[in-house]
């Protein structure tokens, strides 16, 4: 969905940053306003994970559910398939504009820690969240309903009650949601993971 998947890559360069802080801290010291390794090496995280994760997961369901993709807030998005032009266009903007997202939320967050407003960082945890669940919920039953966007708002003799639950389409969307959902857990326990055992080899060093 769009409108998590965005909030995602900025969250996720945050979450990052936010778990190497006390090692960014450490190697931002003396560097007269140059950027150190450091920034770089967790540029890169942040970058990898949108560009591996984040948007592979966008553009497949842009793809393949448009839209429930975009909580059928427009139709173009499901004239993707049918017309050239701009609407082509569409899967790969939203790809670059994940990867955007993440580049923002790493230099943002990244200065945030340097300048010692780690509060700031925690304060856009909690906006950002609840804004995603507000538009989830002020657009229920968008995100629980698979169909077209002309089932969703009752148009052209189509019904939402045609539309399949999330849960119960076994045949193509219950599957694919539940095994990206899987492929994300995976791979940002991996980041986790490796992030927390650079932090570890940082602190034998000291």
């Amino acid at each position: 969905m769009i409108q998590l998947d965005l909030p995602a890559a900025f969250l996720a360069s945050l979450f990052f940053l936010d778990l190497g802080r006390k090692s960014i801290k450490q190697k931002t010291q003396n560097t007269d306003g140059r950027y150190p390794a450091v920034y770089h090496r967790f540029l890169s995280r942040s970058l990898l994970f949108a560009g591996l994760v984040i948007t592979p997961i966008c553009i497949y369901f842009v793809v393949g559910w448009p839209g429930w993709e975009q909580l059928y807030w427009s139709r173009r998005f499901e004239e993707t398939m049918h017309n050239g032009g701009i609407n082509a266009l569409l899967p790969g903007l939203c790809g670059l504009a994940i990867i955007l997202v993440s580049y923002l939320g790493h230099f943002i967050g990244y200065r945030w820690i340097t300048a010692g407003h780690l509060k700031y960082l925690r304060f856009a945890y909690i906006i950002i969240s609840t804004a995603v669940i507000m538009v989830i919920l002020l657009h229920h039953p968008a995100f629980l309903l698979v169909g077209t966007y002309d089932q969703y708002h009752n148009l052209n003799g189509q019904t939402r009650d045609s539309m399949a639950s999330i849960f119960d389409n076994w045949e193509g969307f219950t599957v694919a949601l539940g095994g990206v959902l899987i492929y994300f857990a995976i791979a940002l326990a991996y980041m986790i993971l490796k992030i927390q055992k650079d932090n570890r080899g940082e602190s034998k060093k000291i």
